[in-house]
């Protein structure tokens, strides 16, 4: 059949298009949806060009620190390989993310893009990927708990204009697709996985740390365009879980009991860290539970082994210190040891491998928070104590390693975050969060399988309770930082004003009286416009001018200007009542201000006029007959007065009334001193090359922003502590910190604390979810160890 040449077809060959790339013109998508891509686009390849500059920073920095050639060949290489690989990145990215959003409204339905560590694809049970895959999901989950709602009004609205169902899961512009965009986008560099992770901690700084308000942007431009504008106002409320009838229980144990090595991505993870695990006892000599009690035994179901877990008494989990964490895997053994004694011969049973492999997983990722030196004491012992809580929770869902939202997880987390700022000096029984996460281990501790429902619970109260604690700690520290602003401000004006004053008078003999007004009264001024306009506004530059005609006007008058001197001066004396006013001086001290000038003004006016009349008389002098003096002069023609004296004759009077109080001559001084100190805390210059900061320092105090928490280390009569660091003060160049109640504990300048960090007096605290550091430290491990097999 001929078709019609002006009859073109509205069916989009997504095919043909996602290979030679799709343009706006061509597109299958509303136009909406079409601004919203471009604008993700733009986001991505600012973004990105942002995390490649910092990347070939990063890098460089690591191959400066590896300890040896091969290593550092390999930093280098591959900093060589993504500055040469930068735009070949960025476009697989763009079309990537073009044709997931075009497949939105094709003919197929759209799939999801990306498994966040469901680990549906890893058949092949890599540690590389595995770890991978964790560093992505926890930065994914981070994303997914800041933007819940915008994602899913997101979602909402582009399912509203496409044919295929569009969701929180497989939304192509949601977090979950944008890394694995840029995951396959790296595959072909084949990087070192040490790289990848660099790579990708750089991926969440500058590309997921700033795109919550593009999700809000994206959401704008949808409502702009008239696409369900009333989400605005409703709030996303979570879907509740099924309520259990009673007695039912928790329905992830139950599954667990029905199938206790849950579902086949549950089997794959935990087939993975099987084989993981088994290297790790293999190289260490560990003995797994489910061989201690021969062949013959029976393997125990998950839903036995959690009422073994149930029947440890609780008192023995009170010898869990930060110091000295309980040993979780034998008290499991003892209790089973117990179980098999009060039991016959032939009802031996032992812990199934699967169980078996996740209490070694379970121990080890506690070991690992256990000795965290971000965790303080007090917050280790709480998290000591929820062992056997997590555990079970561990045993009953298969899922808790692999869903980066689990309730428990997520709990774990917060709890580490909330006490982010405890000190182990801090007196910590009247400390109402103590008590609330005292109150949360008892709870738990208390459950024999706790259920999901109970941890979001617990997961709420705490968030509830660390919001309005925010909000009062924000406070204070908004007060602390705005005092200490304040404080800087007025240091860098008396700064700006000792050196604006000091250089005007410096060197020069200036009357006593002008010399006290202008340090006492007209620096004031000089200050209260530096404050308010900035040594670069106007004003300022009007308040200099008016000081240097205050010195001005009491220097000689040269001959022929004094109209010009008077007309002068009386503008002088109107600024310095205008100046003095905005000090909110009385008039009667304005007049006392105002007098210091011009009295010393009024006598170099008279000495001007009595130079001026003796001029007058020299001249008629001159006119005289050159005959005896005693014969009487013929009668000559009077000489006039000179313009400049007659004429001003008014004004020098008024002058001179000013005089008059003034009994003595007023004292001049000559000023071979700054009359104002300088109220500037300057840090000490090095005396040496070994005495400047190193080029690390400098570059890690860059990276510093607002907000992020450290370590202190004890000093002379200062015990450790943590805090925050608050406000970097641009006028100063201070670096303030304060604790976790918003109130200031330190303040240091650059260099100052350059030197406090290659002394390893402040560190760094990391701030990253607890759980998803120690299970990246933990597979980490075990890789290390697997790759170390001879």
């Amino acid at each position: 059949m001929s078709q019609d040449p002006k009859v073109v077809s509205i069916k989009p060959n997504l095919a043909s298009r996602s290979a030679q790339g799709v343009g706006a013109g061509s597109s299958s998508l509303p136009s909406p949806l079409i601004a919203v891509r471009d604008h993700m686009q733009h986001y991505l390849h600012t973004a990105f060009n942002v995390l490649f500059d910092n990347a070939d920073d990063n890098l460089f920095e690591m191959a400066d620190r590896a300890t040896s050639n091969a290593e550092q060949t390999l930093f280098f290489e591959a900093m060589r390989t993504v500055r040469l690989q930068r735009g070949t990145i960025l476009k697989s990215v763009g079309a990537n993310l073009q044709q997931a959003t075009e497949q939105m409204n094709g003919e197929s339905p759209a799939t999801p893009a990306y498994s966040s560590f469901e680990l549906d694809s890893l058949t092949l049970v890599q540690p590389d990927e595995l770890e991978q895959s964790v560093a992505l999901d926890g930065m994914i989950s981070r994303v997914n708990n800041r933007n819940q709602q915008p994602l899913m009004h997101l979602a909402m609205r582009t399912n509203s204009l496409v044919k295929n169902l569009v969701d929180e899961r497989n939304n192509p512009l949601a977090p979950a697709a944008l890394a694995d965009y840029f995951a396959d986008a790296l595959k072909p560099l084949a990087l070192e996985i040490k790289v990848r992770l660099i790579i990708f901690k750089l991926f969440e700084r500058y590309v997921f740390n700033g795109i919550d308000a593009e999700y809000e942007a994206l959401n704008t431009l949808l409502i702009n365009a008239g696409v369900m504008p009333d989400l605005r106002l409703a709030q996303v409320t979570p879907p509740r879980r099924r309520v259990q009838p009673a007695g039912a229980g928790n329905g992830a144990a139950q599954d667990s009991r029905a199938n206790p090595q849950g579902g086949p991505d549950q089997q794959e993870v935990l087939s993975m860290f099987s084989e993981l695990i088994g290297n790790w006892r293999h190289a260490s000599g560990d003995m797994a539970l489910a061989g201690l009690s021969g062949n013959t035994a029976r393997p125990m179901p998950s839903n036995e082994l959690l009422q073994v877990l149930a029947d440890i008494p609780l008192d023995e989990m009170s010898g869990t210190t930060a110091d000295r964490p309980s040993d979780m895997r034998q008290r499991i053994q003892h209790a089973l040891q117990a179980q098999r004694q009060s039991g016959g011969v032939g009802d031996q049973k032992v812990v199934g491998r699967v169980d078996d492999d996740v209490i070694s997983l379970v121990s080890m990722l506690f070991d690992f928070i256990l000795e965290d030196p971000a965790l303080p004491s007090a917050v280790k012992v709480m998290i000591g104590r929820l062992q056997l809580p997590i555990l079970r929770v561990a045993i009953a869902d298969k899922s808790f390693f692999s869903r980066g939202a689990h309730p428990a997880r997520r709990l774990l987390n917060e709890l580490a975050r909330a006490t982010m700022g405890w000190n182990d000096h801090d007196d910590l029984r009247r400390d109402q969060l103590h008590g609330l996460l005292e109150n949360i281990v008892e709870r738990l501790l208390a459950v024999s399988e706790p259920q999901d429902v109970l941890f979001e619970t617990l997961h709420a109260e705490l968030t509830d309770f660390q919001r309005s604690e925010q909000r009062r700690s924000d406070r204070i520290e908004q007060r602390t930082r705005d005092a200490e602003e304040g404080r800087a401000r007025m240091q860098a004006a008396r700064t700006h004003v000792a050196k604006a004053v000091n250089g005007l008078m410096v060197g020069r003999t200036l009357p006593v009286t002008l010399v006290d007004l202008l340090r006492d009264a007209w620096s004031q001024v000089l200050q209260m416009v530096c404050l308010r306009e900035g040594i670069d506004s106007t004003a300022w530059d009007q308040a200099i001018r008016t000081a240097q005609q205050m010195i001005d006007s009491v220097e000689p008058v040269p001959a022929g200007e004094l109209q010009y001197r008077i007309d002068s001066n009386e503008q002088v004396l109107q600024a310095l009542r205008a100046g003095l006013e905005l000090l909110g001086l009385d008039a009667s001290a304005v007049a006392v201000q105002v007098a210091r000038l011009a009295q010393p003004q009024a006598l170099v006016l008279a000495k001007a006029q009595a130079a001026a009349e003796q001029r007058v008389r020299k001249a008629q002098a001159a006119l005289r007959p050159a005959d005896s003096p005693s014969r009487p002069a013929p009668e000559q023609p009077t000489i006039a007065e000179p313009a400049e004296v007659s004429a001003v004759a008014p004004q020098l009077q008024a002058a001179m009334d000013v005089v008059a109080p003034a009994v003595e001559p007023i004292e001049q001084v000559h000023v071979e001193a700054p009359v104002l100190q300088a109220d500037e805390e300057v840090e000490p210059l090095a005396e040496t090359v070994d005495d400047l900061p190193s080029v690390g320092a400098m570059r890690w105090i860059e990276s510093l922003r607002a907000g992020c928490w450290f370590r202190l280390g004890s000093t002379e009569g200062q015990p450790e502590q943590r805090c925050k660091l608050a406000a970097i003060i641009s006028f100063s160049g201070k670096y303030i910190f304060v604790n976790r109640g918003g109130m200031k504990v330190a303040e240091f300048g650059k260099n100052e604390l350059a030197h406090h960090f290659e002394q390893g007096l402040i560190t760094l605290l990391d701030e990253n979810q607890l759980f998803d550091r120690a299970l990246e430290s933990v597979i980490g491990n075990l890789r290390r160890l697997q790759s170390a097999k001879p």
